[in-house]
């Protein structure tokens, strides 16, 4: 739970030392970690083999998801994933909302503790699904980006580009496998609600790619972009590869 009164309180659920340092710590400051891609591209199981491998190798690292982590940030998680929020001009408030929240009481803190903070979605998901997927204006996105962060910018932000005709197809096996574990059989498919972006169409999830890539080749110097179509394994050499050049950039010598 967050408090306003003690805005770090969320950092005890991650289990790093208080003062963020330890004595295999082996960089000079906690790094911001983003995770981008469009639904079914992997980002989730990428974020928790990355910051496994960084534990692994000394560094002080917690993972997390927007939005969420944060009492407001689960709500808003829940409204977005449902589809009682039609207007996406109130999905971007929403988000900004949970990730002013989230940058306070959790991001920013770790960061200066020198914790390095990997996180599964952050300001270009709503660029791409509100701002190139839905029409809002992106200057509108872009003005909320920066005062919900404090115009805190990542160091380095990871694409895990997939085309639509393959997400939708691991998507479609996901769904099939949570509803054949459902205890009741009357739950079918037409009655699953899931994710609502996961059921947007092909359309929508085509100009959300194509505003990734856009950002993502804008801004080479700070992403880095996989191809999600690969093996799991593979996507994770991939990352780890680029992210071991930011982290050798900053270790102490």
């Amino acid at each position: 739970m967050t408090s306003k009164k003690n805005p770090e309180r969320n950092l005890k659920l991650f289990n790093f030392p208080e003062d963020g340092k330890s004595s295999k710590n082996v960089l000079s400051k906690g790094l911001l970690i983003t995770f981008e891609g469009g639904e079914g591209s992997g980002k989730s199981t990428q974020c928790k083999r990355l910051v496994k491998k960084l534990v692994d190798d000394g560094i002080n690292s917690i993972s997390i998801h927007e939005p969420g982590n944060t009492t407001l940030g689960e709500q808003v998680r829940k409204w977005v994933k449902s589809k009682s929020i039609q207007s996406p001009i109130a999905e971007t408030y929403l988000f900004s909302a949970a990730r002013a929240e989230l940058c306070k009481s959790v991001i920013i803190p770790a960061l200066n503790k020198g914790v390095t903070v990997i996180i599964d979605r952050f300001i270009h998901s709503t660029l791409a699904y509100q701002g190139y997927g839905k029409g809002v204006d992106l200057d509108i996105i872009n003005s909320l980006n920066k005062i919900s962060t404090n115009e805190l910018i990542p160091d380095l932000t990871i694409l895990l580009d997939i085309d639509p005709n393959i997400s939708s197809t691991r998507i479609n096996k996901s769904i099939n496998i949570e509803l054949d574990s459902l205890e009741s059989k009357k739950s079918k498919r037409e009655n699953y609600e899931g994710n609502k972006y996961e059921n947007m169409n092909k359309n929508f999830h085509t100009k959300v790619r194509d505003g990734y890539l856009e950002m993502a080749n804008n801004n080479r110097s700070s992403w880095s972009i996989v191809g999600a179509h690969q093996t799991e394994s593979r996507v994770a050499d991939s990352v780890w590869k680029r992210v071991k050049r930011l982290i050798d950039s900053y270790k102490i010598t």
